[in-house]
């Protein structure tokens, strides 16, 4: 038994040497301050480790049992430094700490000198003040480290908590050895303290240089909120810039990073988190001639970065990480994960950059719509009303010839006075201006409207028929604007039916829904075209359409006046085989009877 008590003791004293020599080569290989003050507790705590040994080969000396308690002192007033690092303690309280040490390096050395033959009382005593100075010194760390901790990301977390987990363990066994007295100096006890502050050796270590594996198990808690942020930079964010600024701060989050931040490819800060100008124009300094990114070690006033590229389409940028005083370490793992994060970062700009583009591209379109269509209006008007003089005959006979061109220089004008009216309406759309004026009405009657003012504009090659139900079609709706509707879905039928043939237009109203089916035999359109129909300046280029006069926005403005109304445009088609449009509108609540309609169902179809 005294052999296992004495090799548990050697085991424990070698597992704190260890501990202080490695924080002392972190110390060594960064030179952070924080590295500094843990490392002098550290490597004081190792020397009350070694020393104990010693004494029982060499004999009790004062000269060691003074220095042992003068390292154990300074090992807990350091880790009061090393809090003090990163969360600053008053100057009241620092110098209030220095006075503890030094009178309890004082009374220590009493108790191995002057006071060495004392009563066992009195020894007491002093070793309780010993440990009470230890403990106050390394306590409210502990405390602090833990509180501070909650905020933090989970590495981080992890780190601190380790760190107060190791030292409030020292404390308890130093407390139960002091209270426990006799009862805990059996060898059996010894042997069992001896382990359990062996085991906290690894402990502490791992809370200032976690393996790879560890930092990633730490890390699984926050995985799926790092996958819905990525989510969120890659389709969401609406601009550049609040991407950049939530990149940042879950890159500061993902690695446990003091700060973050992104720079463009002229290094313009462009969003930062937890760091300021300067650091990052002396971390991209560096940078300059290493486009690639890397880790950059630790430099004064600063813990080590890590500086990844984001290959922009105007040229390589960078985000980077800076390391906290208490986390103040990166290794190829951070600097791997980094950069897998960095690709979904770069995703994210290029498509937020492609957004804005759009969106600027869509704003230009409207003031042009604006201008144009208002700039249009005016000349419009004047030639509208010379061809209504020439058709009332205000400007004198005209001959045969002249005769024959006025109807169809009329519909020219209706045909270009209409488009201009889609120009205004559009823009107001975009604009949020266009307001509705709903009225209860007959449908059949505008439906009839439409396909009248529509004849004018076919040729002998095409017809018109009209099917309509005996019954009135009662809709709250804008007339007009669905006449516009209606008449541009007319309109469209005859363009693409370049052959000719008949346009057939059908109301139907069952099941609550009004529907305006306008049916012709033209090129037909192909699916993988569909969605395209409906956008703003949208038209299917094939050989069959190329020649034929456009803008794209009747079925744009014609869909969003539909859904204005709380009904829908759908289409039925396939190429070759002609297409089907249908306005669907919600009836009125009753259907009221009525009479036969002046053109019913039995409407034969008509020749233009």
């Amino acid at each position: 038994m005294i052999l296992a008590e004495r090799l548990a003791q050697d085991l424990t004293a070698l597992g704190f040497v260890l501990l202080g020599a490695a924080t002392f080569m972190e110390w060594y290989r960064h030179r952070g301050r924080a590295q500094a003050m843990l490392a002098l507790s550290l490597v004081s705590l190792a020397v009350v480790a070694a020393l104990g040994p010693l004494q029982t080969l060499i004999g009790q000396s004062s000269a060691l049992g003074i220095v042992t308690i003068v390292a154990f002192e300074i090992s807990g007033y350091f880790v009061l430094r090393f809090r003090d690092a990163f969360l600053p303690l008053s100057r009241r309280a620092r110098w209030a700490a220095t006075a503890l040490l030094v009178v309890s390096c004082v009374v220590g050395a009493a108790a191995v000198t002057v006071l060495a033959n004392a009563d066992r009382t009195v020894i007491a005593v002093v070793g309780l003040e010993l440990i009470l100075a230890w403990s106050i010194f390394t306590g409210e760390p502990i405390v602090r480290f833990w509180l501070a901790s909650r905020d933090l990301p989970s590495v981080q977390k992890a780190r601190m908590r380790a760190l107060s987990f190791g030292f409030a363990v020292l404390i308890a066994i130093l407390v139960v050895d002091v209270l426990g007295g006799s009862a805990l100096q059996s060898p059996l006890a010894i042997i069992i303290t001896q382990l359990i502050a062996l085991a906290i050796v690894p402990v502490i270590y791992v809370s200032l240089a976690p393996p790879g594996m560890l930092r990633r198990i730490w890390r699984m808690g926050e995985e799926a909120e790092l996958r819905s942020a990525i989510q969120d930079l890659l389709i969401f964010s609406p601009t550049r810039q609040e991407l950049a600024e939530k990149a940042a701060g879950w890159a500061r989050r993902l690695l446990g990073a003091q700060g973050a931040f992104i720079v463009d490819s002229q290094g313009t800060l462009v969003a930062g988190a937890g760091i300021n100008r300067g650091e990052v124009d002396e971390i991209m300094s560096v940078r300059k001639t290493q486009r690639d990114g890397g880790l950059e070690q630790t430099r004064p006033g600063r813990g080590a970065a890590i500086v990844v590229s984001l290959p922009l389409t105007e040229g390589t940028g960078f985000l980077g990480v800076t390391a906290g005083t208490c986390a103040p370490l990166f290794g190829s793992d951070e600097v791997n994960q980094l950069q897998g994060y960095a690709s979904a970062v770069t995703a994210g700009l290029e498509r937020a950059k492609v957004t804005e583009r759009m969106a600027a591209i869509e704003k230009n379109k409207t003031q042009f719509l604006n201008l144009a269509s208002h700039e249009l209006r005016g000349p419009m008007t004047v030639v509208r009303g010379y061809v209504s003089m020439l058709e009332g005959g205000l400007l004198g006979d005209l001959n045969e010839r002249g005769l024959k061109a006025v109807p169809v220089i009329s519909a020219k004008v209706m045909e270009m006075n209409a488009l201009i009216e889609q120009m205004i309406e559009a823009a107001r759309l975009e604009d949020g201006a266009l307001m509705l004026r709903p009225a209860e009405i007959d449908l059949r009657d505008v439906v009839s409207e439409a396909v009248e003012a529509a004849r004018p504009l076919v040729d002998d090659r095409h017809e018109i028929s009209l099917r309509i139900p005996e019954r009135p079609v009662q809709v709250r709706v804008d007339a007009e604007r669905v006449r516009t509707i209606v008449s541009n879905l007319i309109s469209n039928a005859i363009k693409y039916s370049p052959s000719g043939g008949t346009i057939e237009c059908e109301l139907t109203a069952r099941a609550g829904i009004a529907r305006v089916a306008v049916k012709d035999s033209g090129v037909g359109i192909a699916k993988e075209d569909l969605p395209i129909l409906f956008t703003r300046f949208g038209r299917v280029s094939t050989p069959n359409t190329n020649h034929l006069p456009g803008t794209g926005l009747g079925l744009y403005l014609g869909r969003q006046l539909a859904r204005l109304h709380g009904g829908e445009i759908t289409v039925e088609s396939a190429p070759g085989r002609g297409s089907t449009f249908t306005l669907h509108l919600p009836l009125q609540a009753a259907q009221a009877p009525g009479s036969r309609h002046p053109k019913s169902a039995e409407t034969a179809s008509t020749s233009a």
